[in-house]
């Protein structure tokens, strides 16, 4: 009974081993060969209008476990579109790829829409027992589409345009074959080269286009610059075939000055120099195309400018080529330099749309205040004929303008002599500032006495200029006689009373000593010095 069981046994063992010998016989048969079109990689350059070629990329993929040997790809001709291309491939190993790249043309009068391109592979590969199989082909088909241009032509209906004016662009289109669900993006240039600004949305939806209808665009914008403006137009689509498209066209504007253009054609004044009120007339002209309206000219006047009465002046309305004054009376400060200064002037007006606008202009006003020297005698020696003595003159500049470069110079006459020399270079001379000069002379024996000309003479530049200006002036100066001078010299005369002020000076000093030596206590010894000069005595 036992060994009934164990035979049973043992045939239930051999029967499981048999099945699972052929379970792994099983799982260890091979996939045959198999090469097939990679349809994500293979693909056109662009999208071919009828007429046009491009550059076809094919790939093949041996998806399978065993080896295809002698592979070949056909490419054949198929309705509209031409390749008609063979490679000889050779050997792809299991699970390997091979590309290839051809020109395809498509015809002139190929259909709009989708084309089937026929790519033919031929191999020689193994079944799934590893035998091989020869001459085995697969056909596949590649879709091609064909897309058509709408052939967008456009023209701007305004094309000139003012800096800085707000306007409206308008776009008028067309197309000749017509286009679905048009929408169009304006773009103006960007960067260094942006000239403008779109304002709202940049973006419109045209809708379906018949062949040659025409269509309109208005786009809000904003010119910035002067000159030739352009924009690129985005044109989105779907052709008569149902392809979506896109184009990019360029557009152009011409962008001039603003409509109304204000310039300064004259600066007029008088009684310009410093301390005093200057009358300024600016002339206007719009050479603009619109009228200005409200136009007033505000003056910003600072230091040492003070308007008299208002700074601002209106002058209404001023149409194309239009010409108006305004005028402006100004304080100037008498501690202003003779020098140009720069006033800046704000004009303001407003367009027939009502906006307003401001327009910054700078004009120039000269202070041409002029220098006032005069010269005086500051003093003098005692003077008589035969005799030397020093004079000393004083040079007042009196002006509101400084003067450089000065020297004073003592021209010699038929009346004296000059015995040290006789000019002096003083330098720069500022407004309302004093210099001294002092000369020695010797009066002629046979000068009269009373009274005789010191001829002075004064050379200087002007501010602003590089020409010498050179002035002569006579100033008098006493002679005595030589009875008047000996006895304003005798003694007891001036040399006595000069004798007694030293005798005088002498006994104060005498005096102030003695106080020194003999105040209260000076002989003295300390108490650690001994007895005083009394005890001693």
């Amino acid at each position: 009974m036992e060994k009934r069981n164990y035979f049973g046994l043992l045939v239930l063992m051999t029967l499981f081993a048999l099945a699972g010998a052929k379970a792994y016989a099983a799982d260890t048969s091979l996939s045959p060969t198999n090469v097939v079109l990679d349809y994500d990689l293979t693909h056109v350059d662009g999208n071919l209008r009828p007429g046009d070629s491009g550059i076809l990329q094919i790939v093949i993929r041996n998806v399978g476990p065993q080896a295809a040997e002698n592979v070949q790809l056909y490419v054949p001709d198929t309705g509209g579109i031409s390749v008609n291309k063979r490679w000889d491939l050779g050997k792809m190993d299991a699970y390997s790829t091979k590309t290839v790249s051809s020109t395809l043309t498509v015809s002139k009068d190929a259909y709009i829409g989708l084309h089937n391109m026929q790519v033919r592979i031929n191999y020689d590969g193994y079944d799934s027992g590893g035998q091989r199989e020869n001459d085995q082909e697969t056909v596949w088909d590649f879709p091609v589409r064909v897309y058509v241009s709408a052939n967008f032509q456009l023209s701007v209906e305004k094309g000139v345009f003012s800096k800085d004016l707000a306007g409206k662009l308008v776009i008028v289109g067309t197309t000749q074959d017509g286009a679905k669900s048009v929408s169009a993006t304006l773009s103006p240039a960007s960067g260094d080269a942006a000239c403008a600004s779109v304002i709202g949305s940049s973006k419109l939806f045209v809708g379906d286009v018949s062949g040659r209808q025409n269509f309109r665009m208005e786009y809000e914008i904003k010119p910035i610059l002067v000159g030739v403006c352009s924009f690129s137009l985005l044109m989105d689509y779907s052709d008569v075939s149902g392809n979506t498209m896109k184009e990019t066209l360029p557009v152009s504007i011409d962008v001039g000055r603003s409509d109304v253009d204000f310039k300064i054609t004259d600066v007029s004044y008088t009684g310009s120099s410093p301390g005093t009120a200057v009358n300024v007339t600016v002339s206007l002209e719009n050479l603009g195309s619109a009228q200005a309206n409200d136009v007033s000219v505000t003056a910003q006047l600072s230091t040492p400018f003070t308007p008299i009465g208002s700074s601002e002046r209106y002058l209404g309305a001023i149409g194309q080529h239009g010409k108006k004054d305004a005028s402006f009376q100004l304080s100037v400060d008498s501690s202003a330099d003779v020098k140009s200064y720069a006033i800046p002037l704000l004009i303001d007006y407003f367009d027939d749309a009502g906006t307003k606008y401001t327009i910054n202009k700078t004009i120039g006003l000269a202070l041409d205040g002029k220098p006032d020297l005069q010269v005086f005698l500051e003093r003098n020696d005692p003077l008589t004929p035969g005799g030397k003595g020093r004079v000393t003159v004083s040079v007042v500049n009196k002006g509101f303008a400084e003067v450089k470069f000065l020297s004073v110079s003592l021209l010699p006459t038929e009346s004296y002599d000059l015995t040290l020399p006789a000019e002096s270079y003083i330098g720069n001379l500022d407004s309302d500032a004093t210099v001294t000069q002092d000369f020695d002379i010797t009066v002629n024996k046979n000068t009269s006495s009373g009274t005789m000309p010191l001829k002075v003479q004064l050379k200087y530049k002007e501010t602003n200029s590089n020409a010498d200006t050179v002035e002569s002036s006579d100033i008098p100066v006493g002679v005595l006689s030589a009875q008047d001078y000996a006895a304003g010299h005798q003694p007891g005369s001036l040399s006595m009373v000069i004798s007694g002020l030293e005798i005088l000076m002498g006994l104060i000093v005498v005096a102030l000593i003695a106080s020194f030596v003999f105040r209260p206590g000076a002989g003295q010894k300390s108490k650690a010095g001994g007895l005083s000069e009394k005890e001693s005595a």
